[in-house]
């Protein structure tokens, strides 16, 4: 376990998918620890965010099985940048990515602790000679055990998708800017493309998510248990009827060869 810490804050990060493990602001713990139905605390997502349709896409004409959330949350990171607040860690293509996504890559995994805000930064470097098409992000869970908590949204159109439990749009509509923690109890995904920013209030504690690089806000709570996710992704699910062709899919990152991009987030305690 690698930790990372200031003078408000303490963070626990491991190398099995450079996920973190702990959120410590002022000795109390913000980040759900996986105790009810969720059993992960803050995945990564990479090369896709969210499920695509069958588990299944193609790309440059050739059939592929991937599941949710890509699979960089499964491996084993290494460590390449330590110091006392921050830390850098990566992964890289091998023969087996290349079995599920068939692009060369180098990711950057960053998390850095300054005051009272945890920034987290992905870096991708397109290491091949052939245009990379994937999604991103990051989906952490926050304790929020106050039930009249209120979930605040910053868009400048607050247009939404709604998924169901299975990850399928069931409906696209115009959101409150403000809306009741229990909005979110019957595992709803709310997605607001654009928003830059949001927070969830609770009577003892508040976690802000401002998404710098990401174009995508993501929240998401399992049933009524107590915790919610503040998310960052880069990508869109498919529509109904669309394609799932990497090729030729909107609403995704579009990387050229041997170039490099940067996702940043950054999230707020108090």
């Amino acid at each position: 376990m690698i930790t990372i810490k200031n003078n408000t804050l303490e963070v626990e990060v491991t190398e099995e998918g450079a996920e973190l493990r702990s959120i410590k602001y002022c000795n109390r713990e913000y980040l759900y620890q996986g105790d009810h139905t969720w059993k992960r605390r803050a995945p990564i997502l990479f090369p896709w965010a969210g499920r695509l349709r069958n588990l299944e896409y193609t790309y440059d004409g050739v059939e592929y099985h991937m599941g949710q959330h890509g699979f960089a949350r499964d491996m084993t990171f290494s460590v390449v940048e330590k110091e006392e607040d921050r830390v850098k860690m990566m992964i890289e293509s091998n023969d087996s990515t290349l079995k599920i996504y068939p692009r060369e890559f180098k990711y950057y995994v960053e998390y850095k602790v300054e005051g009272n805000a945890l920034s987290s930064k992905m870096t991708v470097e397109n290491t091949g000679e052939k245009e990379m098409t994937y999604g991103i992000g990051i989906h952490p869970g926050f304790i929020m055990e106050d039930r009249e908590a209120m979930v605040f949204i910053e868009s400048e159109d607050n247009d939404s998708i709604i998924l169901d439990a299975n990850g399928d749009i069931v409906k696209e509509e115009r959101v409150e800017e403000t809306l009741p923690l229990s909005f979110f109890s019957n595992s709803t995904t709310l997605i607001v493309p654009g928003a830059k920013k949001a927070r969830v209030k609770g009577k003892d504690r508040e976690v802000e998510i401002n998404l710098t690089h990401f174009k995508n806000l993501v929240i998401w709570r399992s049933g009524n248990d107590p915790f919610i996710c503040l998310e960052a992704w880069d990508n869109l699910p498919s529509k109904n009827g669309e394609e799932e062709n990497f090729n030729t899919r909107s609403n995704t990152v579009k990387q050229e060869k041997s170039s490099t991009l940067q996702f940043e987030s950054v999230f707020y305690f108090s």
